[in-house]
């Protein structure tokens, strides 16, 4: 499983809101001695991808942090965010989105594209899948469990995790925001008009206010919502990783101090 530097996150607006492209950045560790190996003395800590003069530079720091390990919760970056207008016909979408992920420093086939398949958003899915651009559908429900498809891939997801994990990543300060991003003005009056809402039946939702949008918030709450769920598997791979390397080590320090009693025999 890669530690991928970027996540593209698609909110489809449904049939009243525009349609928003995210792209989050993750940074990677490196410990004082990885960084000075790599000539970059100066970088150790968390570093950004786009910091480092590379792609070779890019490729040794995410090897380091996969086989090697890294402290827990990086932190993430919004690189870009734009909107498009009301009614722009879908395979436009499919076609502008298409060429984003090809532009470097994104790679199709290693950058996950993260698509709200809520609704019309399905055979929009399909339309990027027939393209070739392997995206991953995400249902928005209501309800409170998270469930994936094993056949293709997609997931069910309740729309209070997404925001939920977006909430936290900005608590934590993990999240960054540009104020130079183009339409970081509009992310921020979506951030402050976004409501959670109890029903009479005791659920809540989460959603604008009336006739207010809300598409920006949701496309960074896709890729952030993969970028933790994915994160939490990596952890897992880690900790199995140290394990295994504990118990080599463990075993190895047997063979060794019986070979230096055989030795003294």
């Amino acid at each position: 499983m890669a530690l991928y530097p970027h996540t593209v996150g698609v909110d489809l607006g449904q049939s009243r809101d525009f349609t928003s492209v995210a792209i989050l950045q993750e940074a990677y560790w490196l410990t004082a001695k990885q960084a000075w190996l790599m000539g970059r003395p100066e970088e150790a800590g968390w570093v950004w991808p786009s910091q480092l003069p590379s792609t070779a530079c890019i490729a040794e720091a995410r090897s380091l942090n996969y086989y090697h390990g890294r402290p827990p919760n990086p932190p993430l970056a919004l690189v870009h965010l734009e909107r498009y207008e009301l009614h722009t016909p879908y395979p436009e979408i499919v076609q502008g989105v298409g060429k984003l992920i090809q532009t470097p420093p994104l790679r199709l086939e290693v950058t996950p594209l993260i698509v709200d398949g809520t609704g019309v958003g399905a055979p929009v899915v399909d339309m990027m899948r027939q393209a070739g651009l392997g995206p991953t559908s995400v249902t928005i429900t209501a309800g409170f469990t998270v469930s994936r498809d094993p056949e293709d891939g997609s997931f069910r997801v309740p729309k209070r995790d997404l925001i939920s994990t977006m909430s936290v990543l900005l608590e934590q300060h993990r999240l960054r925001i540009p104020t130079s991003l183009p339409n970081a003005d509009l992310l921020t009056r979506e951030l402050q008009e976004f409501r959670r809402t109890v029903t009479k039946v005791g659920n809540d939702t989460y959603a604008a206010e009336r006739d207010r949008h809300d598409d920006m918030v949701l496309s960074i709450a896709l890729a952030a919502w993969h970028r933790e769920h994915h994160n939490g598997l990596i952890e897992q791979q880690l900790a199995t990783l140290e394990q295994q390397r504990g118990r080599i080590a463990e075993t190895e320090e047997r063979a060794n101090q019986l070979a230096i009693q055989n030795a003294r025999r």
